[in-house]
């Protein structure tokens, strides 16, 4: 009785692995794979293609991440230049005083709000209300929220403001700097000061 040796191949269009009798190699067969013409040939594929481009498009992915990482790498590591804050343009003389801001050491659930004012940062059009949050308790404060009404040019409230801190050491200072969001703010008023419970 005669064993019939197996051959091992790849269709030369699909890289698809094909195993055919000895007896076999040279004829042209239709790839079960991908359907073209195929010779029967013994033997690893030259040049296994989807492989080599599946690899190529892993390592371009790898290294677009590693230039990504370097480059938020580089821009952390050098700090950006601070432009120094101007105070804008006074309120309007028949703007409320309440508008203007509270006066020094307005005292609130324990905390003392001075300072309070609007910047806009020299060269940007970015505007700030900042000011000094002071802690009166002798206990540590957590999540500190300050929050501020703001008014237009024509003494219409146009929105708020808040910055936050995540603790508040016992008499400690935080000086405060809430982003403005609403265009053409012309005063800002002290609203509240909050605490997580």
């Amino acid at each position: 009785m005669s064993e019939t040796t197996y051959l091992k191949g790849v269709c030369q269009h699909c890289d698809g692995h094909l195993e055919f009798p000895a007896d076999a190699v040279g004829n042209a067969i239709p790839c079960p794979h991908c359907g073209q013409s195929t010779e029967l040939r013994a033997g690893p594929a030259s040049r296994p293609r989807r492989g080599r481009r599946l690899l190529g498009m892993v390592l371009a992915l790898v290294l677009a991440g590693l230039a990504l990482a370097a480059i938020q790498l580089a821009r952390k590591s050098t700090p950006p230049a601070r432009a120094k804050p101007t105070t804008l343009a006074a309120a309007p003389s028949n703007q409320p005083a309440a508008k203007s801001g509270p006066s020094e050491d307005e005292t609130t659930n324990a905390f003392a709000v001075s300072g309070v004012r609007l910047e806009r940062t020299a060269g940007s059009s970015l505007v700030y209300v900042t000011g000094k949050l002071r802690n009166l308790a002798d206990r540590q404060r957590f999540g500190v929220k300050v929050e501020f009404k703001l008014f237009g040019t024509n003494d219409d409230f146009v929105g708020k403001c808040t910055d936050y801190q995540p603790s508040l050491e016992p008499h400690g200072t935080w000086k405060f700097k809430a982003l403005v969001m609403e265009s053409k703010v012309g005063a800002a008023a002290f609203s509240r000061v909050q605490e997580d419970q």
